[in-house]
């Protein structure tokens, strides 16, 4: 069985290949910068609409929070760690491309083009934007129309501090986000799930290890 060194090692030899394949005209802080003007854009449409919220309608935010962190636990394990009919694409894309590359003890990027190693594909944050958007609008109907743009602005939250942080623990240990309050302890959390013998068995969690907690899946070191 191959050891820790070895699994780096390989991973490195990939991730060179992988870079070499990348199209010269790959725009890596373009690709950063999607998500975050548009969802920006967003969260902006949705608080300058508000006509003046009460705490039913600020309940949405945490409401929204403890639900996505259960959805990403979810799809993490159930649709990247599976192989799962018809979205296999997100399978090799995740555990095939993403895992092969960065392992527990090589997951600091190199530079910026691997950028699209790490982030979401760019349409990503304008796909959430439109699928939420008609729950959004359901749940304003339901609870009031403040509560549902409140819940659509937290869903891009949610979705561009998942972007932030993950990018953030592919960094180098010296970059300064890797500093901020809380985020090396995920870091290392993240890390131990890129282990290839423990990626299938939990550290599901990216933005929290809440549910991996609440689910029994955190992995012990």
């Amino acid at each position: 069985m191959a050891g820790a060194g070895e699994h780096a090692g390989r991973a490195l030899d990939r991730r060179a290949r992988f870079l070499a394949g990348l199209p010269a005209g790959y725009r890596p802080y373009l690709h950063l910068a999607t998500p975050f003007v548009v969802g920006a854009a967003v969260i902006a449409g949705c608080i300058a609409c508000l006509e003046g919220p009460g705490l039913r309608d600020l309940a949405a935010v945490p409401c929204l929070w403890v639900l996505a962190i259960a959805t990403e636990w979810r799809f993490h394990r159930d649709w990247l760690h599976r192989r799962r009919a018809p979205a296999q694409w997100l399978y090799e894309a995740h555990t095939v491309s993403h895992h092969a590359l960065y392992v527990e003890g090589a997951m600091e990027i190199a530079g910026p083009r691997e950028f699209k190693a790490i982030l979401f594909p760019a349409f990503a944050a304008p796909l959430l934007a439109l699928l939420v958007a008609p729950v959004a609008w359901a749940l304003g109907q339901l609870v009031g129309r403040d509560f549902g743009l409140l819940f659509l602005a937290a869903a891009m939250l949610y979705l561009l501090t998942y972007e932030a942080l993950h990018l953030a623990f592919h960094l180098p240990r010296a970059h300064p986000l890797r500093r901020l309050p809380g985020v090396e302890a995920l870091a290392r959390h993240h890390a131990r799930h890129h282990d290839p013998r423990a990626m299938q068995r939990g550290n599901f969690g990216v933005t929290s290890a809440l549910w991996d907690r609440v689910r029994g899946t955190v992995l012990r070191g």
